[in-house]
């Protein structure tokens, strides 16, 4: 009840992002669940290079070579993730999937202004889930499609802090 004593529906609509959590070695990394076509176990991928589902061909990408991670691939928790931006397919095999998260886009947060370099292409932000601290994804880089990638100049620290600051929420 407010003040004059009517009631006021507090029923705000609440923008959420989806993202699939996993796990590559001991990091946490996120990836847009709009993308992800499927979630394959050890024994339904066998050895294969590439998979193919729905008519299309997923290479296999290593995604732990990529990000410089050691990553044991071979555990019962390993799950191939079938992956597609739209225009590019890729079969990423991660250590575990954590789960599916959505989260509100106001807690989704741009990377901080140490990130400077080639990782601004790798990732596309960060974001808390159960106490830990997330990195995002590129799809467009982890599928192979740096080139597609926006590259962000060293030279102008504070063209970045502007892109940044404004962002909160923008990763989502």
């Amino acid at each position: 009840m407010s003040l004059r004593g009517r009631n006021h529906s507090t029923n705000m609509s609440v923008e959420t992002a989806s993202f699939l959590i996993v796990r590559l070695g001991a990091s946490c990394m996120a990836l847009p669940a709009d993308g992800v076509r499927g979630v394959l176990t050890k024994d339904e991928t066998g050895d294969e290079q590439a998979m193919t589902a729905a008519g299309n061909v997923y290479p296999s990408i290593d995604l732990a070579q990529r990000l410089l991670l050691i990553a044991d691939l071979s555990g019962p928790d390993m799950r191939t993730v079938l992956y597609s931006n739209g225009h590019s397919h890729g079969a990423v095999r991660v250590t575990q999937v954590v789960g599916l998260a959505d989260v509100e886009r106001k807690d989704c947060f741009p990377l901080p202004l140490q990130f400077q370099c080639d990782e601004r292409n790798w990732f596309a932000g960060m974001l808390l889930y159960q106490d830990q601290l997330v990195l995002i994804l590129n799809p467009s880089w982890a599928l192979g499609g740096v080139a597609a990638a926006a590259l962000v100049s060293v030279a102008q620290p504070e063209q970045i802090f502007l892109a940044t600051s404004a962002a909160v929420g923008g990763p989502c």
